[in-house]
């Protein structure tokens, strides 16, 4: 009897930082505590209150906003690029004042200690100050990925990356993360948010922070509230169906990884963990065209390599078969995980 061999799986670990102020099991509900202004920032760590976020971190924002009251140069209006980057350019000089830098990261709070922050905390931290002081300035999703728009009078907007604290036009997030077309016309990428949609994304971290601890189930009541904020996130579909396959749940699975890959075609994990199912359900060639599509947008990806040629290994081809997983060899040494 022919042993099906054992092959290697990838589950996505997205960084997509923060939290959001609507709770698991009370979905209707939005709070802020204490004396502060309300804001996407006081928001996000009143839901990490169960993570480890307190007094001292809401206490923070607060201070912190405090200071762009003082130092942020706003206008009443806005109708040049110029007006448009003195303001984010003096958003940007106050978070690095305080010391921020980037490095991938969860939760806010735990940034505010570390003064370590991901592209998710630098937009929450930009979107607060223009609550505040009421800019026009909005947030923005891109794969794994967030930044902010400050959006001019006659509709036309300017993108600012903060992590590079400078402007970018959408062509560049189009190239670098290899977005497809119907993503963009679809408004699933490079759309400005609404505040709703934005705290989807935040809730869709938290999910995320729960999945990397590896409490999957835990994890799917967030990333189910992120996709009831905001319908079109993919990665909250990607993420709730990764976590329903770790529990094997795997019809629920393959619904969300296929809406998820209709959402986003381009995210070579989508595929390959589309392929995993279809491997385990034995729909040997459906599961390699997942592998194929997964090694085009990502060929520097061990995993659908080594599955493949399990696959082309269990239908007898054995030439073939040894290429690609020699190939995954190639890729491991090439790029440790």
């Amino acid at each position: 009897m022919k042993r099906t061999p054992s092959r290697t799986k990838t589950t996505l670990f997205i960084f997509l930082a923060a939290a959001i102020c609507i709770i698991p099991g009370t979905p209707d509900v939005l709070f802020s505590d204490g004396p502060g202004p309300r804001t996407i920032a006081r928001d996000l760590l009143e839901l990490e209150k169960e993570f480890g976020a307190g007094e001292s971190h809401s206490a923070y924002i607060d201070r912190f906003l405090d200071m762009a009251r003082k130092s942020v140069k706003g206008h009443v209006k806005y109708s040049t690029d110029a007006q448009a980057l003195e303001t984010l350019r003096s958003i940007d000089s106050l978070i690095k004042s305080e010391g921020f830098s980037f490095r991938p990261n969860y939760l806010l709070s735990a940034g505010i200690d570390s003064k370590k922050i991901d592209c998710d905390n630098y937009s929450a931290l930009y979107i607060s100050v223009a609550e505040v002081l009421r800019l026009p300035i909005v947030p923005v999703n891109a794969p794994n990925h967030s930044f902010v728009r400050l959006v001019f009078e006659d509709g036309s907007y300017l993108n600012w990356e903060p992590l590079e604290g400078k402007p970018l036009p959408n062509e560049f997030y189009i190239q670098r993360f290899g977005i497809a077309k119907s993503s963009v016309e679809r408004g699933v990428f490079l759309k400005s948010l609404n505040r709703t949609e934005f705290l989807g994304v935040q809730y869709n971290t938290l999910g995320s922070y729960l999945f990397s601890r590896k409490k999957f189930s835990d994890s799917i009541p967030y990333f189910s509230m992120a996709i009831r904020l905001n319908p079109l996130l993919s990665s909250a579909y990607h993420n709730r169906g990764s976590a329903y396959y770790a529990t094997k749940r795997n019809d629920h699975a393959l619904a969300d990884l296929t809406k998820a890959a209709d959402l986003d075609p381009n995210r070579a994990s989508t595929q390959n963990t589309l392929g995993d199912i279809y491997f385990d359900k034995k729909e040997y060639d459906t599961a390699a065209r997942h592998y194929r599509a997964a090694i085009t947008f990502d060929p520097t990806s061990a995993a659908p390599y080594h599955n493949w040629g399990l696959i082309l290994k269990l239908q007898g081809k054995d030439d073939i078969a040894k290429k690609l997983l020699d190939k995954a060899a190639e890729i491991r040494k090439q790029y440790p995980q």
